[in-house]
């Protein structure tokens, strides 16, 4: 598998580019392999981007909007922006934490939220943005998405399908115990519903994609393709999966995380649902759910997933806004602000922060492996193809 997150921080900005990895490698051997290559040829570097400017951050001036996916928002407004105002006081940044999805159209209909800065989930939303530049981002964070169900009903639906407690499960087989529709129907007794649920927002798009190329087992829009070609009975598979799947929510927190009859149900944690999409940054918050319910949490990885990596783009890029957008991308993808975003759920994308030792990093599983996302709108629109018949596949409008 070849999965390239690599950042390369150079003096003059911080990018995060894409590179190869070796085909089938781990998230953890991978990244040990890149961040001590990054640390060698980065060493102090983010730091010395940082300086080269720091003698004028506090007399550069600026009003700037900062677009950013809502689950950035607590680390965006409670340590980013404080953290930014006392090197830069004399720039004013205002925060516009929503959905990726809603981002995305606002950039579409003409920037209607005059952002400076955009900062959706994925490459796979940013994607959605016609005149989005892929090699023009630097990545601010990363967080697999992932499905959540209570260990219990997971255990009885590897059961019913004649699979052994522990058993990995796939997006397929998740998909055929959700054709069951109801709990008692797997499990005697049992009470409530079997959904399989995704949004339609960032984190949906990106498991569809996920579930794509483990179902297929491709490692890239390519790949997809090739196997595809040579079989093109597969498709039924990623049809099949998709038709099983609920997909109309549009937002990632209110399906994870309120209890307005989404997965956090009045009636217990998961009633409704046999698993959910969500992202792994908000598996600490949720753990705390599942114990208070008196539940288990388990936590299934595609088999190859692809990677949630919070582009920061710059929309912004002359003038004194364009000099204070600049300041505030090297700020949040520099050391003080890639330390505190570990507490918030997420990797950092910053190769020089340790965060082992961090509460949150127990829930990050560096055993995984990753495809690489699209790098082009058309890439994205071919894989949606495979479903375009379905209306809910209109939901996702390219």
């Amino acid at each position: 598998m070849r999965y390239k997150p690599l950042i390369a921080i150079a003096a003059s900005t911080l990018i995060l580019t894409i590179t190869s990895g070796q085909a089938r490698a781990g998230f953890a051997e991978w990244m040990e392999r890149q961040w001590q290559a990054a640390q060698e040829a980065a060493s102090g570097a983010a730091d010395a981007a940082q300086e080269t400017y720091e003698d004028n951050w506090d007399k550069l001036p600026g009003e700037i909007t900062v677009c950013a996916a809502k689950e950035l928002k607590g680390w965006m407004t409670e340590v980013v922006v404080p953290g930014f105002k006392k090197k830069a006081p004399r720039v004013t940044v205002k925060i516009e934490a929503h959905g990726s999805g809603t981002l995305v159209d606002a950039m579409n209909n003409g920037n209607t939220m005059q952002c400076d800065i955009l900062i959706p989930g994925s490459d796979v939303s940013a994607l959605r943005w016609k005149d989005y530049d892929i090699n023009s981002k630097s990545y601010v964070a990363y967080s697999p998405t992932v499905w959540v169900g209570d260990k219990a009903k997971l255990d009885a639906a590897r059961v019913f399908i004649g699979k052994s407690v522990g058993d990995p499960m796939s997006c397929t087989d998740l998909a055929k115990v959700a054709e069951q529709r109801r709990y008692g129907r797997i499990q005697e007794g049992g009470k409530g519903k079997v959904d399989l649920e995704m949004t339609t927002s960032n984190s949906g798009q990106t498991m569809y994609v996920s579930c794509v190329y483990s179902i297929l087992d491709a490692i890239d829009p390519a790949d997809v393709e090739d196997r595809l070609n040579a079989d093109p009975a597969k498709e039924d598979l990623v049809r099949e999966f998709f038709k099983v799947v609920k997909f109309s929510v549009p937002s990632t927190t209110t399906l994870t995380l309120k209890g307005d009859g989404q997965f956090i149900h009045p009636n217990g944690v998961g009633y409704k649902h046999l698993a959910i999409a969500t992202y792994e940054s908000l598996l600490p918050e949720l753990s705390k759910v599942f114990a208070d319910q008196g539940k288990q949490m388990e936590v299934i990885y595609p088999s190859i997933s692809i990677l949630n990596n919070f582009p920061a783009v710059r929309v912004t890029s002359d003038g004194k806004n364009g000099m204070a957008t600049d300041a505030f991308v090297k700020y949040i993808t520099g050391t003080e602000a890639q330390q505190a975003i570990v507490r918030y759920g997420f990797r950092p994308a910053n190769p020089l922060v340790k965060y082992g030792t961090e509460p949150a990093a127990k829930f990050f599983n560096t055993d995984i492996e990753v495809g690489d996302a699209p790098s082009s709108q058309q890439m994205l629109r071919d894989l949606w193809d495979i479903v375009s018949d379905d209306p809910k596949a209109q939901a996702v409008q390219f």
